[in-house]
């Protein structure tokens, strides 16, 4: 576990618990071609969990496209952000 953080989804009250992080590395688009690169990172994965600590697989059905978005955002803050794990 890297991080876990409270959140709701579709107002039930939950938590998130970041599994594992890949940190995210700008691009480098100046310079010899063969000195460039892509992005990459800034993604992982993440799992949710009742109130209790519980996984809530019961709660993962429920989840919108708005709701994972939210949540990816979230879990981007925490842990590119405020690096709390």
């Amino acid at each position: 576990m890297i991080a876990e953080f409270e959140t709701t989804v579709q107002g039930i009250p939950c938590r998130v618990r970041i599994t594992s992080w890949e940190k995210y590395r700008p691009g480098k688009t100046w310079g010899p071609p063969d000195s460039c690169y892509e992005p990459e990172g800034g993604y992982g994965t993440w799992e949710l969990l009742d109130r209790h600590g519980k996984r809530a697989a019961w709660l993962e059905k429920k989840l919108t496209e708005q709701d994972v978005n939210q949540i990816e955002g979230e879990v981007y803050e925490h842990a590119e952000v405020q690096k709390d794990y």
